[in-house]
């Protein structure tokens, strides 16, 4: 894939293609206040209701900021009279003298397979089945699988059924090479080739190693996953969970199994370089984006007992046989959960075999909470900074975000663009359509012409002379079908209307991508310069 090249700017009509109803997402890309999702409960885990704007207190960076917006959401709806007061991005849907306004749910439900066996997984789906079934009209749900690469198995929707169709379809699906990879290894030290015990040293150390390269390896593309996956999350209006079931990921990889290989727990002499770097740019950018992650350990109860026996009943667990060991292993394989739960607000599922009570929290947590609302402006410094609520009342646990950085304009158009290329969300703020000419080949590449049409009636014309003119972002990606994805190429037109033209006027908008053979998708966004905005065609085409 390539950056895509040579646009060009014509007037010409075409037939406009129709498009798909999508979830709920924001057209506006400049955001203006830092909104804040604030659980709170009591000390039997239920919500508090009855809290007031004067009982919280903002600090950011450690300076205490002014409350600009707030408002009690309670299943899932923003009611009267706080609309009054709630930040303008929760109600934007609200109609004109309305007593309410839901705020549509948006659950991204990422199972990961490489370190997850078919009783963990039964064990995890049955909970997900119900969490699906309790989804209102304005809830939506994507469903994906990960091990090696990302699958998914349900695009955003709000029908339940293609959501419990998906999540039969991780049922079937088959992963566990890290699982594998750590079965192997174990049996490995276990059954060295016959070595004296100076070889035999020299041999598990080795075997411990290559096992560290490869699951450091295998971790790192499971967290540029993950973050890749919050560009589905981003551009979206309303709460945003990330749903993160997995059997654990090694926050420091290789370090138990060279425990389990040299029979110690204490500090070894290996290279157990953690994952934290990538756990924390997760967790910035989750924040930025108002990302929440709720984390479930498939596994259940801590199943250690005898050792012996422990080993023949729970294969799936192989470094159960050796206690201490199990118990390193397990607190490493959930400290990267809890750290994303935790410092975005969420909630972290560990050590439990009622799954379902915490996907019922879950639900709680996304249904009742306050939104609190900070304008951006007031705000003391910019970059990533602490953010700490505190509530005047005793013997009440909050939960928030814990740190938040504005993102710039860049940064939030590249999350819309890649959403619409990566996923089925589309704007449809303006009506535009593509067509795709016949590739020609030079070499080893291909150049496929585009014509994105646009009708003059979708933009904003202003008067200059005798004449009218408009201005748009026009933003051209492309994707092929493992996933690869090209540099987004953005560029300004603008669009004249002579005196005497009518805005029904269909405007055309020429480029040219070039590419190798194979199967892409092409999505452009047109966005209005006055207005904000969008509007998305797309395109799905075989080159050969």
């Amino acid at each position: 894939m390539r950056q895509l090249i040579a646009i060009l700017l014509s007037l010409s009509s075409v037939i406009a293609a129709a498009q798909e109803r999508p979830p709920t997402f924001t057209e506006q890309v400049e955001v203006r206040v830092m909104d804040l999702d604030v659980v709170v409960t009591d000390r039997d885990g239920k919500p508090v209701r009855d809290l007031e704007r004067e009982d919280f207190t903002v600090r950011l960076g450690g300076k205490v900021v002014p409350i600009d917006y707030f408002a009690r959401v309670d299943a899932g709806a923003i009611h009267a009279p706080d609309l009054a007061t709630a930040s303008p991005e929760q109600v934007l849907a609200a109609s004109a003298g309305a007593e309410e306004a839901y705020l549509p749910r948006h659950f991204l439900i990422y199972v990961d397979l490489g370190h997850m066996s078919p009783d963990w997984k039964r064990r995890a789906l049955e909970p997900l089945r119900d969490l699906v079934a309790r989804l209102g009209p304005n809830d939506f749900g994507r469903v994906l699988t990960f091990d090696r690469r990302s699958r998914v198995l349900a695009e955003w929707t709000s029908k339940k059924e293609a959501l419990l169709a998906a999540l039969a379809g991780v049922e079937k699906a088959v992963g566990m090479s890290r699982l594998t990879n750590e079965r192997q290894a174990r049996y490995n030290i276990d059954h060295p080739p016959g070595l004296t015990p100076g070889q035999r040293s020299r041999y598990v150390e080795f075997v411990a190693n290559q096992y560290a390269v490869q699951e450091r390896s295998a971790t790192r593309e499971l967290l540029q996953d993950v973050d890749s996956g919050l560009t589905a999350l981003a551009p979206l209006a309303g709460k945003k969970a990330f749903l993160f079931v997995s059997g654990g990921f090694e926050f420091q990889p290789g370090y138990a199994i060279r425990a389990y290989a040299l029979g110690q727990t204490g500090f070894l002499s290996i290279d157990s370089r953690n994952v934290s770097a990538e756990l924390d740019a997760i967790v910035r950018r989750a924040n930025a984006s108002e990302i929440t992650f709720y984390t479930m350990d498939a596994r259940g109860l801590d199943a250690r007992g005898d050792a012996d026996d422990a080993s023949a009943s729970k294969p799936d667990e192989p470094l159960l046989p050796k206690r201490d060991v199990s118990s390193l292993a397990r607190h490493d394989t959930q400290q990267g959960m809890v750290h994303l739960a935790h410092e975005t607000g969420g909630l972290a599922l560990m050590n439990t075999n009622d799954l379902g009570a915490g996907l019922s929290r879950v639900y709680e947590d996304t249904s009742v909470y306050y939104s609190i609302g900070v304008t951006l402006s007031k705000l003391p410094s910019a970059g990533y900074q602490k953010v700490r609520v505190e509530v005047n009342r005793p013997g009440v646990v909050v939960r928030t975000r814990t740190g938040y950085a504005a993102m710039t304009e860049a940064d939030r158009v590249r999350d819309r663009v890649q959403a619409t290329l990566k996923t089925n969300l589309r704007y449809s703020g303006i009506p535009v359509a593509m067509r795709t000419g016949r590739p020609s080949r030079k070499g080893g590449r291909y150049t496929v012409p585009l014509s994105v049409t646009i009708p003059a009636s979708g933009l904003t014309f202003l008067p200059e002379g005798k004449s009218r003119r408009a201005a748009a972002d026009v933003y051209i990606a492309a994707m092929d079908d493992q996933g690869r994805m090209s540099e987004i190429s953005r560029e300004d037109a603008t669009f004249t209307l002579p005196e005497g033209k009518d805005e029904a006027t269909p405007l055309v908008y020429s480029a040219t991508l070039q590419t190798r053979k194979g199967n892409h998708r092409i999505v452009v966004n047109v966005r209005d310069k006055v207005t904000g905005k969008m509007g998305t065609a797309k395109a799905d085409i075989r080159v050969e």
